[in-house]
């Protein structure tokens, strides 16, 4: 999906592209993963509104932020109103991200498999560690 933005290769991947890539990735058909990621952002969405702080390690992190009222000019005459005091959401980008959208090289995140006698082993690169 592409949209109108100054640059020409501004590239909008969105949700349906998303659940198409995350199940290549991880093996699942296009319903469970659907189904994920629908867990996922519900589970984001609910516990950041109880004002709790969620956070992906190397991802980033989302919390509620508090805004201080503040006084602007009307748009609508130039006489001066106030902005009451808010909450809004916030995301901290995450090292890995960071770097992964800095083009550097980026660190990886582990991943976890099974091996051939079905004990659990973390890999990172490809390597058991």
């Amino acid at each position: 999906m592409k949209t109108n933005s100054p640059t020409k290769d501004h590239v909008v991947i969105g949700k349906d592209e998303l659940i198409h890539q995350v199940a290549a990735r991880a093996g699942l058909n296009l319903k469970e993963t659907s189904k994920v990621i629908d867990a996922f952002t519900e589970v984001v969405r609910e516990d950041v509104a109880r004002g709790h702080e969620v956070r992906l390690m190397g991802f980033g992190t989302w919390n509620l932020r508090d805004v201080a009222a503040r006084r602007v000019k009307s748009i609508r005459g130039g006489d001066p109103i106030t902005i009451p005091a808010r909450k809004r959401v916030g995301f901290s980008v995450g090292a890995v991200l960071s770097k992964a959208a800095l083009g550097t090289t980026a660190l990886t995140f582990p991943r976890i498999g099974k091996s051939s006698n079905g004990e659990t082993k973390s890999m990172r690169n490809g390597t058991e560690q």
